[in-house]
């Protein structure tokens, strides 16, 4: 008898730590902070994330992603879109973003005047509301080994469902 509740105890456990294990890597869920993504993400919004396919690099170009961020104070986790990937050439000329010489449009990159071809594992990436977002034009490429999470799915207001994931 003793031997039957350790056995059942330990398959509960195993189960529960298998259930939290999902949870942490396949889907987890965060809460939006800011106004840097609009109008796909807003503040207060909710979405799915998995850091499984952050790790096993499944993300391509125009897939939202978590990165971690230095704010000089802090580090951080912030959402962007991926624009550019290895690869990829930038140019940043009169405002205007190029990315394999084709215009990205919506994001003006006033300031700096800048040419590059992104090296293995590095990546551009840029809030949706580019005048409220720091990103890439701000900070510069990031690498790969800063890609903690993508965005899967936005699940809450509930009236505002969608899939995220390219």
């Amino acid at each position: 008898m003793f031997k039957d509740i350790i056995v059942k105890l330990s398959s509960e456990f195993f189960e529960a730590a298998v259930i939290v294990l999902i949870l942490y890597y396949v889907i987890f869920p965060v809460k939006i902070t800011g106004d840097s993504m609009l109008n796909t993400l807003k503040n207060g919004d909710r979405a799915l994330i998995s850091r499984a396919a952050a790790f096993l690099n499944i993300y391509n170009t125009d897939d939202i992603v978590v990165i971690k961020y230095n704010s000089g104070t802090d580090n951080i986790k912030i959402v962007k879109r991926i624009v550019a990937s290895e690869g990829d050439s930038i140019i940043v000329e009169n405002g205007n973003l190029y990315i394999n010489g084709v215009i990205k449009e919506g994001y003006e990159c006033f300031g700096d005047e800048y040419n590059i071809v992104l090296k293995e594992g590095e990546y551009f990436v840029l809030g949706d509301n580019p005048q409220n977002s720091i990103d890439s034009r701000y900070f510069g490429v990031i690498s790969k080994k800063n890609i903690t999470g993508v965005v899967i799915l936005k699940f809450y207001p509930f009236d505002d469902f969608e899939f995220l994931l390219n």
